[in-house]
């Protein structure tokens, strides 16, 4: 039996649905045509103790290192490409769970590292990318002569980082692997919601990485800001996680916008690292813009620098996903998954700050009468972070 504050998490199928749960991993009926995405696995509802979960994040911030906790559990597997035949190392994922909450573009945050960040896999010789059921012997079978060709001769891949610079293929950034995922995909003529999904894989691993430089100063006296203001808040174990961080963001803008000198700089500081967390990327840029002169110069550019850097690489993914999401709406028969294609484009376009795009696409959401009704619950609490109107 599996315990209340855990998953299981099966290793990935190439052809199965996802999102196969809600925000709050519950699980959620399934399209009865299978559609060619990755699947994340059933989750099981349950929350920790938020306030431990804000420490842990704040302590990964300051040692630039993800994944504190071990309760995601992987493996080490040997692979063989299937295109050129080298050896590599890949990690097969054995549990997670969804104690982070999940974010509202259905990013699911688990304590531990991030599954996001484990399933993908590069060869480093030819470039070829996927998760570990696509470096199976029986996956080798099913590739036609021109498709590996095209890989190993032609060498239409093209890998955003240089390969020959990693030793090991786990060392490689996971947004470059989703990036060559989504190559692989095109090349094989994979469905089009196949192909954002990779994309927005993508989107996550980099905010999932996304590092705020500040010194451990400026990160202590931030955190004495938000257990003053947000200690109870952080207690709660009865709502999604995320939510909770995005709104004591979206608050701490808000006081830093009008603070007094001594907490303007602690409540910017803690708005710039938890709205960039959950990838709240034009309120994160808002606060950061306010935050910069009372920075030093030194550290206010080299902030900037990296949050931009951060930033314009995850909506570069954002943008090719909704590109692939809305070829995928025009094409797909079932009603529940052309909603919730619907609503992500929408999201997405919230997150990407065009909210004109974000409100129509939501309310093409709406208009779908099948849609989940956990759709309805998203779209009400995003439509509470934007602004009336533009």
């Amino acid at each position: 039996m599996i315990p209340a504050f855990t998953c299981k998490c099966l290793t990935p199928k190439k052809y199965q649905p996802i999102y196969t749960t809600d925000y709050r991993g519950l699980p959620l009926t399934l399209p009865r045509t299978p559609v060619k995405l990755f699947k994340t696995g059933t989750i099981t509802e349950g929350f920790m103790n938020l306030r431990k979960f804000y420490y842990l994040a704040i302590i990964a911030a300051i040692l630039l290192c993800p994944g504190v906790i071990e309760a995601t559990r992987s493996s080490s597997i040997t692979l063989e490409c299937p295109v050129c035949g080298n050896s590599l190392t890949g990690r097969e994922l054995m549990s997670t769970n969804n104690f982070g909450g999940v974010d509202t573009d259905f990013m699911q945050r688990p304590m531990g590292a991030s599954p996001i960040l484990i399933r993908p896999a590069t060869c480093l010789k030819c470039g070829f990318s996927g998760y570990v059921d696509d470096f199976s012997e029986e996956e080798k079978k099913k590739m036609p002569a021109t498709f590996t060709a095209a890989i190993k001769q032609d060498k239409v891949l093209k890998p955003a980082v240089d390969l020959a610079s990693y030793s090991d293929q786990i060392d490689m950034p996971a947004w470059a692997k989703y990036d060559l995922i989504a190559q692989v995909r095109k090349l094989e003529s994979a469905p089009a919601g196949d192909i954002a999904h990779q994309y927005l894989c993508a989107a996550w691993a980099v905010r999932i990485e996304a590092v705020i430089p500040l010194s451990i100063e400026d990160l202590k006296e931030m955190e004495k800001f938000l257990d003053a203001k947000f200690s109870d808040r952080f207690k709660q174990r009865d709502r999604n996680a995320a939510s909770i961080f995005v709104e004591a963001g979206l608050e701490s803008l808000k006081i830093g916008a009008g603070a007094s000198q001594e907490d303007k700089k602690a409540a910017l500081t803690g708005a710039v690292f938890m709205l960039r967390r959950y990838g709240e990327n034009p309120d994160a840029l808002k606060a950061m813009q306010m935050l910069a002169p009372l920075l030093a110069s030194d550290t206010a550019q080299n902030v900037e620098q990296v949050l931009n850097e951060s930033i314009d690489r995850e909506q570069r993914f954002q943008k090719l996903a909704v590109e692939n999401f809305k070829t995928a709406i025009e094409t797909e028969k079932n009603a529940e998954m052309k909603a919730r294609f619907c609503y992500l484009t929408g999201e997405i376009y919230r997150r990407l700050g065009d909210l004109t795009e974000a409100r129509a696409w939501f309310e093409k959401t709406r208009a779908i009468k099948e849609r989940p009704t956990f759709l309805d619950e998203m779209m009400t609490e995003v439509e509470q972070r934007m602004p009336a109107s533009e």
